[in-house]
């Protein structure tokens, strides 16, 4: 999860909007780059038309994700199912790595074979329209994640993204052959793209697998919780302070000590009150406190020997 606030406002609807809006966007891709292609016979446009039939599935996969990781808690699924997210952004993962295997190998016989690209300019002009409305869905996507801060939109923004890059290539590699260049310079921009793709696809397998293993938030966030702990003068201390992310919703335990001597329902006022004021700040949090009385902070779960 990036270090940044999270905006009071969360409305996981905006997701679902980002998530239409991608496959929206990728159907028309795969038509216009599909015309490109057959017109130009472009290694580098061929890398273009992948990715777009590629992003088709992937935003398929995403739209279902997300659709069964906004559904409420249930009797089987007690804690939600937001990891759903991190599962899809792995297959989202996956079907990037196996993209560019595909146009390694594709882009090799090229550089022994060279063939010549025809219709430079409808490649061209493709590559421009597709830049263009890609810059367009990321934008949309920022947007919406300031809105609904998703694991897959987080990882839809990365891939996308490296789609205005992976089209600048495509027109400098049709430039290039237009002129009369190198014939390996198109097969080169597509080996280019795909070696983008490997790092784009680890990137977005790292953030999903940091979700499914429950990987600790940045510091910056404990240390915000931390803060607001600190703001309450009936709370004596504090340990165990854990932290995970699941789909948009975070999770946040720890354990407070109070003085022993109040009474249960004061107790339970003033962790009351350390709760709202976390959820203030995390308003699409979940928050369990224990309270142990000052002094005595030794409970059954540290016998493990593990890190509280």
């Amino acid at each position: 999860m990036d270090e940044k606030q999270i905006d009071p406002q969360i409305e996981p609807r905006f997701a679902m909007i980002a998530s239409f809006w991608a496959m929206g966007t990728v159907t028309l891709l795969i038509f216009i780059k599909g015309y490109a292609y057959w017109r130009s016979d472009s290694a580098a446009v061929l890398a273009t038309f992948t990715d777009s039939l590629t992003d088709a599935a992937i935003s398929l996969i995403m739209l279902l994700a997300l659709r069964y990781s906004l559904r409420p808690a249930d009797h089987d699924h007690r804690h939600g199912h937001g990891k759903m997210e991190g599962i899809a952004a792995l297959f989202q993962a996956a079907f990037l790595a196996a993209a560019a295997l595909f146009l390694i190998f594709a882009s090799i016989n090229r550089f022994f074979e060279p063939q010549i690209v025809t219709d430079h300019m409808v490649g061209i002009t493709v590559a421009a329209i597709a830049m263009a409305m890609s810059a367009v869905l990321v934008t949309v996507q920022k947007y919406c994640l300031k809105r609904a801060p998703s694991l897959a939109i987080e990882a839809d923004n990365a891939h996308y993204s490296t789609d205005i890059a992976l089209n600048g290539s495509v027109i400098a590699a049709l430039l290039v052959s237009y002129y009369n260049g190198p014939t390996w310079v198109d097969p080169a921009c597509a080996v280019a793209i795909a070696l983008y793709y490997a790092f784009t696809a680890r990137s977005i397998a790292l953030q999903a697998t940091d979700m499914l293993m429950d990987k600790e938030l940045p510091e910056a966030v404990r240390t915000k919780i931390k803060e607001i702990i600190k703001r309450h003068p009936d709370i004596l201390g504090f340990h165990d302070l854990r932290t995970r992310k699941s789909g948009m919703v975070i999770h946040i335990s720890m354990d407070v000590e109070i003085d022993p001597e109040l009474t249960l329902h004061h107790s339970h006022e003033i962790i009351r009150a350390l709760e709202h004021d976390i959820i203030d700040d995390f308003p699409y949090a979940e928050v369990i406190i224990h309270a142990d009385p000052f002094g005595d902070t030794h409970d059954l779960r540290h016998n493990e020997g593990a890190l509280h």
